[in-house]
């Protein structure tokens, strides 16, 4: 009988609570970011379940109406709308986890939106659908910076001269290198992002050319001097990347392959 009771002491601390089990399920990665996020079975949540923090939409401005779609499609569909596919979605997540898109979340989640029409004239449209949200948004007004659930970014064809101008609102730009230096406040650019390969030729294979692993840190530092995060597009997607790239402090780590980037992250962890 004793002995039993004894088991059953053993099972229950070895086994993880249900407490237990939904903290890891729910640990944020602040440094996972989604690339191609609407390329998913599930837009989004793919990303959401495994406490990515940052995924890309890329957007198109076609009739009027906001489109999620890599290349423009001929007959858009309505499933393709932006609000339907990552708005509405968010801000559910927002209402049912008391004000924020995760629940352990301590710091905004990113959108990153990259605007594959001209940024100009899709500018006014998407304005006009985060407005009704703009106080989950992160936002600067009257030359003030007011955190919300939310930061979204714009790369690829933005509206980064009028957002820059203005200096305020609720949308923010992705910049690039040659931006370092120029004095651009962190909160209207709050990334910096570059191809890779634009930089560096080392891929995957031996020990990084030291020459191009010093370039590589004086431009993420850099970057983290004007308090801006750094992110790098174009790397392979491969574990001996993820591992780079956490380990020289790379802020925003893209994966196509969600898993293999979370692997990466918890054996880091353990």
């Amino acid at each position: 009988m004793i002995r039993n009771i004894l088991f059953i002491l053993l099972l229950l601390i070895a086994t993880p609570t249900m407490a237990q089990s939904d903290n890891i399920k729910k640990k944020v990665h602040y440094n996972a970011f989604s690339h191609n996020d609407y390329t998913r079975k599930r837009p989004l949540m793919d990303a959401y379940d495994r406490g990515f923090n940052c995924v890309e939409a890329d957007l198109w401005y076609i009739g009027g109406k906001l489109y999620v779609y890599h290349d423009r499609p001929l007959m858009p569909s309505r499933d393709r709308i932006f609000e339907k596919m990552y708005l509405e979605p968010l801000i559910k997540l927002i209402e049912q986890n008391g004000g924020r898109v995760h629940e352990r979340g301590r710091k905004p989640f990113m959108l990153m939106i990259d605007c594959k029409s001209d940024g100009e004239e899709m500018l006014p449209a998407l304005e006009r659908a985060l407005e009704p949200y703009k106080e989950l948004l992160c936002r600067v007004e009257n030359g003030s910076y007011k955190k919300g659930a939310i930061l979204i970014f714009l790369s690829g064809k933005s509206p980064r001269k009028t957002i820059l101008e203005r200096g305020e609102g609720f949308l923010f730009i992705d910049g690039v290198i040659p931006d370092i230096g120029k004095g651009y406040d962190s909160h209207m650019m709050p990334v910096i992002s570059h191809n890779y390969a634009a930089i560096c030729k080392w891929r995957g294979k031996g020990e990084m050319p030291q020459e191009e692993l010093e370039k590589m840190r004086e431009i993420i530092r850099n970057a983290h001097r004007e308090g801006k995060l750094f992110r790098w597009w174009g790397a392979p997607d491969t574990k001996e990347f993820k591992r780079l790239f956490i380990r020289e402090g790379v802020d925003l780590i893209g994966a196509d392959n969600l898993d293999i980037l979370i692997e990466v992250l918890q054996n880091r962890e353990n």
